[in-house]
């Protein structure tokens, strides 16, 4: 069975189960539902190791490897992100949600800044030859 199958079957088998708990203890549904992501996440850490090495094979150049590695943490906090503020939603807790998304907007704009001088830079550059 496949990443992709076997995560829809746990999560749709999930998603029952944490609706038939939610309505006699909200907690412990929202525990459950923590449990079930860490699950969903630790079967996928083999397949996103493979993905890191095989980017930075790619990114092997000096030039681009900076740009690489900066757009792999970005990738990495936005899935972080985007599933904090969805397990937040779930549990009610929508304003935490809101503010996950925008430590999350703030910060992948930080690491992203340098990147984006960069080629502002060289966008000047271009116009003025």
């Amino acid at each position: 069975m496949n990443t992709v199958t076997f995560s829809a079957a746990v999560a749709v088998f999930a998603a029952v189960c944490s609706g038939l708990l939610r309505k006699s203890n909200r907690e412990i549904a929202a525990l459950f539902s923590v449990a079930v992501v860490v699950l969903l996440l630790v079967r996928i850490l083999p397949d996103v190791k493979s993905l890191t090495e095989t980017i930075t094979a790619l990114a092997d150049t000096p030039e681009l490897q900076d740009t690489f590695q900066m757009i792999l943490r970005c990738l990495g906090i936005v899935l972080l992100g985007k599933t904090t503020a969805d397990l937040c939603r779930d549990a009610g807790e929508s304003a935490i949600a809101s503010g996950m998304e925008t430590v999350v907007k703030f910060t992948v704009l930080l690491l992203a800044a340098p990147v984006l001088q960069e080629l502002l830079h060289l966008i000047q550059e271009v116009l003025l030859l």
